[in-house]
């Protein structure tokens, strides 16, 4: 064994070398395995052909694709003939080869509409069953059965003699090399004898000998001629298999080209690679969240919202102790960063139990505001209920009331919600009795409630009875140690809400999630997710399933900085109250630069 095949047999991925010519090399193990061209049946039998009178038995996962490229007429050779037939449907079959006059059992189905199919008969008192399964398909014959595995799709088939009645011929992973698919055999082309450890010889033949895909010979056709200088990872198709190649020219010790070496994975062993990738993530983030829980045990329902890192633990903490306070609080963010599963959150964790009732004060019309809030008095409104109605307060009396954008309540309607909060009492529309109700209350809006009271829409002391206590909840953005937690929860969720088996994310894909700044923050993310999940056909979500509204934003350092800067400008003018005085002695800067900050960032 010369050296270059013994790195070769050493190494874990398969390879195969061509000369300048186009001829094959050298050639390793593993993609004899990958192809094969190294027989591990532990049956024999010889070569031969179809005969007329044979017994083929059939299970095609998707007519002419990786069967030899069998097409609908092949099958008549089997008396098949169905109009309906076309490319691409599963079908399980058994018929005479050559044999006019002989009927065929056989069932078939569209590709998409199942991943399953199976068939049942009986020749010359020999039970014969062919099956098709989401990986695997079958054919029994007696009690021994000859199966395929596969990712795409794949053909399998087993002839018996007509003669003899005994097993001449069944596929076995590496047809499409030997040119053995189910139309190359039905068409009257030859196959080779297998017996246990058998190998096919491939070295001093031409790689198309044994290999083919159209895309495959065209890269390696631009690496051969210079048109590509080489290629690296690409998705690829050879002999039916989804595969991803590189292909690496060599040149001899004058630098001149002398062939190339073509090195592959099967995308299966990829899914495996990103499976035990996904699990050593979800094992690391399982060990910090026990972490964290065991130094903060109540803060779990706060950690399911945001995952558990570090970005977040402020919010989380404070989170958790504005739950355990009666008191009512203020939630604030931007647009889709999980207000309402935060007031879900509180609900959980607060000791005040009793109903959970939330308004979206964004959907109700102002002229009906107040009695859906308050309720109204029997005749009160002209076909309303004679005997009245309760509002939301009296509901959620004992309990907890969500008003989500809370900025969108009318001023006249403001009124009676601060008597509400300060008197614990509500007045029913048309009447003038006082209702004492136990609320209470948490409040959202992604707008700001102070901008509001400058220009006259908002009550100020209603604003300050509701923003005593506050919480702003980040942006996806400035938190994206939390963003992986996040894509996890999410994954799990979704394919828990459409029944599916567990999708994985590849590298490529959850790069492009990372890179992404998430304009419409949790919201925005679970909806690309469930779009992926649900209209992926593939188990592996790659980066052409995230499809995004906006092209990822590559920030340079200093746009990065001038973000961070605005954002703690922001924050400080809301902890002082708006007051810009108190703000810039709290940030350390001059009149004139602060100033200046306020101008370029727009904060009025």
């Amino acid at each position: 064994m010369d050296m270059l095949q013994s790195v070769m047999e050493a190494s874990s991925q398969a390879m195969f070398t061509l000369d300048r010519e186009g001829t094959i090399t050298h050639i390793n193990r593993q993609t004899k395995d990958y192809f094969g061209l190294f027989n591990h049946s532990r049956y024999s039998h010889g070569p031969g052909r179809l005969e007329p009178g044979d017994l083929v038995i059939i299970a095609d996962t998707a007519i002419g694709a990786d069967d030899g490229s069998l097409a609908p007429a092949d099958l008549e050779r089997l008396n098949i003939r169905d109009r309906k037939l076309r490319a691409g449907d599963r079908i399980t079959a058994v018929g005479l080869f050559d044999t006019p006059g002989a009927k065929p059992v056989y069932k078939f189905l569209p590709g998409g509409d199942s991943a399953t199919l199976e068939l049942s008969t009986v020749w010359r008192d020999v039970p014969i069953r062919a099956a098709i399964d989401s990986r695997e398909t079958s054919v029994t014959v007696g009690d021994i059965t000859y199966t395929m595995d596969y990712f795409w799709c794949i053909g399998q088939m087993v002839v018996l003699d007509g003669e003899t009645g005994q097993v001449k011929f069944w596929e076995e992973k590496g047809y499409s090399a030997r040119k053995e698919g189910i139309g190359n055999l039905l068409r009257g082309a030859p196959f080779v004898g297998k017996s246990p450890g058998s190998e096919i010889k491939v070295t001093g033949y031409y790689f198309r000998e044994f290999f083919e895909g159209a895309l495959f010979e065209r890269h390696l056709e631009q690496v051969m001629t210079g048109q590509a200088p080489e290629f690296r990872d690409i998705p690829c198709e050879i002999n039916g298999y989804e595969l991803v190649a590189s292909i690496l020219p060599v040149t001899d010790s004058a630098g001149a080209f002398s062939g190339v070496i073509v090195k592959f994975r099967n995308i299966k062993d990829i899914r495996v690679t990103i499976q035990e990738r996904n699990d050593a993530i979800k094992s690391a983030e399982r060990r910090y969240r026990e972490r964290e829980q065991a130094q903060h045990p109540k803060e779990s329902d706060f950690a399911a919202l945001f995952g558990g890192g570090a970005a977040t633990a402020e919010v989380r903490h404070r989170a958790y102790k504005l739950s355990q306070l009666d008191c009512n609080v203020l939630i604030t963010g931007e647009s889709g960063t999980g207000k309402s599963y935060m007031a879900r959150a509180f609900s959980r964790a607060q000791p005040r139990k009793g109903a959970f009732v939330t308004v979206d004060c964004s959907t109700i019309a102002p002229s009906l505001f107040e009695s859906e809030m308050f309720g109204y008095a029997g005749g009160a409104f002209t076909g309303a209920d004679p005997k009245g109605r309760a509002g939301f307060f009296e509901e959620a009396d004992g309990g907890t009331i969500f008003l989500d954008e809370i900025g969108e309540i009318p001023l006249d309607v403001q009124a009676k919600l601060l008597r509400a909060i300060q008197d614990k009492v509500v007045c029913r529309v048309g009447s003038t009795r006082l209702i004492p109700v136990d609320v209470r209350i948490l409040a959202a809006t992604n707008c700001s409630l102070r901008e509001k009271v400058a220009a006259g829409q908002f009550r100020q002391d209603l604003y300050y009875r509701l923003s005593a206590f506050s919480l702003e909840l980040p942006a996806l953005r400035d938190c994206q140690e939390d963003l992986c937690f996040l894509i996890d929860h999410l994954m799990d969720r979704i394919t828990r809400k459409y029944d599916m088996a567990k999708k994985v994310l590849s590298g490529e894909a959850v790069n492009k999630l990372l890179s992404y700044d998430w304009p419409g923050n949790i919201r925005e993310l679970e909806n690309v997710l469930e779009s992926a999940v649900a209209l992926s056909e593939s188990d592996i979500i790659y980066a052409e399933h995230i499809r995004l509204e906006h092209t990822p934003a590559h920030r340079t350092l200093r746009q990065r900085l001038r973000q961070e800067e605005e954002k703690i400008i922001r924050q400080t003018l809301a902890q002082c109250g708006g007051s810009r005085v108190r703000a810039m002695e709290e940030l350390g800067l001059s009149k004139t630069v602060f100033y200046g900050k306020l101008k370029e960032y727009g904060i009025e």
